[in-house]
């Protein structure tokens, strides 16, 4: 028995030894290659030496130097109209080309520049998206689009009630004494209930298990994206189970919650119910969209209707909906308070809330219309996703036509190279945004165009080649819309209901590689305004 056990755990001991070696290995080739690309390219971090130690040192450095990189890469060579290579070990090198060949960048077809593989690669969605992968669209663009996006107005009311509830259980309603809040942690929990009370309804979005479980699913789907992608493409099926440990655990409890609706709802096609009830109304929610979704098509694809892609789908689309909301309204709540105007632009969000409301009709005092008046709100949170985004990276796609690709300035780079411009380094440009390094709430609301006239002020949903918060072109953000909606409504309550104690510095933001968190356990002293 004894001898058994040995060899069993000498075995386990070879086998692990081997993959720690196949992995050091594969680090190793990536530290030090070239990616196949020109050696006209510089890499930045590299200090102008064109060998394999020096691109080793410049891969090291983007582990916890990433920023640094990106501004030395903008200041040296972007704004002298050359492209560079950044350094990156994760997922390989990027080229980064300069401002002035963005709308070429756009103009690629998906057929040779894909952004939608960046994004994946990003994520390692393969092996981090579990059953939704199992159709081509795991966070099912075309709903957010058709139904998410077309019906944001019909949802205002749900979106209202759930933040006065959350604000009241969360932040208080004492007007004497000072509240400390953990910012972060009251956020998520708010925007997880706006999100499930439009995506699914009424009573699960306050049922604190399923609220758990959405938020808790794949919220750290960075730290198990890098852990997979330090292994070579044959090991990641074998080792991602190991990483995405939790993030099942989580998926599997959330399942539990909607898969009983999802089958119920399915039964309804195969089994007709009495005249009455098959022309009630229907739910107006994420499993019926998904299902008129997959039923519209010309040929329907059985998977769309599998109650695990469905359910899988609706918890990618949760974090989708959840983590990016609750990061750029604690960036936003954290920038207001440590500016120095900090009451002075509270008290402005605050008028401008209460007097769009009392203009308003007394019925829909929340609506549409009164929301895209609120340029102070939206321009708060577009300078904070400005300044503070949680991710560096603006439009980044990769070449996927078998030839490669000839870019602009005659360089041609290869299949799999992936190639694209840092919002990051734009957002932080003096030229592009004076005192681009300090936060100005009201930066995009009253923003001079140098002369007599003023600028429209610029919606926090929409993106340029000089704002790319939430990318650019065809392929930017499809639910910027819905989230744009549920963060001024939230920014727009907080301003009108609580006082806000300025601090005397900003919480850093840590970079995870191209990830960007925001202070995750930091506090503000807050308090409910008088009536």
């Amino acid at each position: 028995m004894a001898n058994i056990t040995f060899s069993a755990l000498a075995a386990i001991l070879v086998v692990l030894s081997t993959i720690a070696t196949i992995v050091l290995v594969n680090l190793a080739l990536r530290l030090f290659s070239g990616a196949s690309l020109p050696s006209n390219l510089p890499w930045v971090g590299t200090k102008g030496q064109d060998n394999a130690c020096a691109r080793a040192k410049a891969n090291l450095a983007s582990i916890g130097n990433l920023n640094g990189l990106l501004d030395e890469g903008y200041r040296k060579y972007s704004k002298s109209n050359q492209t560079y290579v950044l350094p990156y070990l994760l997922n390989g090198p990027q080229v980064i080309i300069p401002n002035s060949q963005i709308r070429w960048l756009l103009e690629q077809p998906d057929s040779v520049l894909n952004q939608e593989k960046v994004n994946r690669q990003f994520l390692e969605a393969d092996h981090t998206f579990f059953h939704a992968n199992l159709v081509d669209s795991p966070v099912h663009p075309e709903v957010i689009k058709h139904q998410l996006t077309k019906k944001v107005d019909t949802f205002v009311f749900d979106i209202v009630e759930e933040v006065n509830l959350c604000l009241e259980e969360n932040w208080g309603l004492d007007t004497e004494e000072w509240r400390e809040v953990e910012v972060y942690d009251t956020m998520l929990i708010l925007i997880a209930r706006l999100s499930t009370r439009v995506l699914v309804g009424l009573p699960l979005c306050r049922n604190p298990d399923f609220l758990k479980a959405c938020s808790e699913f794949i919220r750290k789907v960075a730290l198990a994206a890098a852990a997979i992608s330090v292994f070579p493409g044959f090991l990641k099926p074998l080792i991602a189970p190991i990483f995405t440990l939790y993030d099942r655990i989580q998926y599997h409890r959330c399942s539990r919650f909607i898969l009983p609706t999802i089958h119920a709802r399915l039964g309804r096609l195969r089994n007709p119910e009495s005249e009455e009830k098959l022309y009630s109304p229907l739910p107006n929610d994420y499993i019926e969209w998904a299902i008129d979704h997959a039923l519209a098509k010309s040929v329907v694809n059985p998977l769309e209707l599998d109650p695990r892609v469905i359910a899988c789908r609706f918890s990618v689309l949760s974090f989708a909906a959840i983590q990016s909301s609750v990061i750029t309204l604690t960036n936003t709540l954290f920038d207001l308070a440590a500016s120095p105007d900090c009451a002075i632009s509270l008290s402005s969000m605050h008028d401008e809330v209460a007097r769009e409301i009392a203009f308003a009709s007394p019925s829909r005092p929340w609506s549409k219309a009164s929301l895209s008046h609120m340029t102070c709100v939206d321009s708060s949170l577009r300078e904070s996703l400005r300044l503070n985004g949680f991710i560096e990276r603006g439009i980044m796609k990769m070449v996927v036509a078998p030839e490669g690709v000839t870019l602009p300035d005659g360089s041609h780079i290869p299949y799999g190279t992936k190639v694209g411009v840092s919002g990051y380094s734009i957002h932080h440009d003096e030229a592009v945004y004076p005192d681009a390094n300090k936060y100005h709430a009201f930066r995009f609301a009253r923003e001079d165009s140098g002369g007599s006239e003023r600028k429209e002020p610029q919606a926090l949903v929409n993106t340029s080649e000089k704002f790319l918060g939430f990318s650019h072109g065809s392929h930017a953000c499809p639910g910027r819309f819905f989230a744009a909606n549920q963060l001024k409504i939230t920014l727009a309550h907080i301003a009108l209901l609580y006082e806000i104690e300025p601090i005397p510095e900003r919480p850093v933001n840590k970079w995870f590689f191209g990830h960007i968190a925001p202070p995750m356990h930091e506090t503000l002293r807050v308090r409910r305004r008088k009536a």
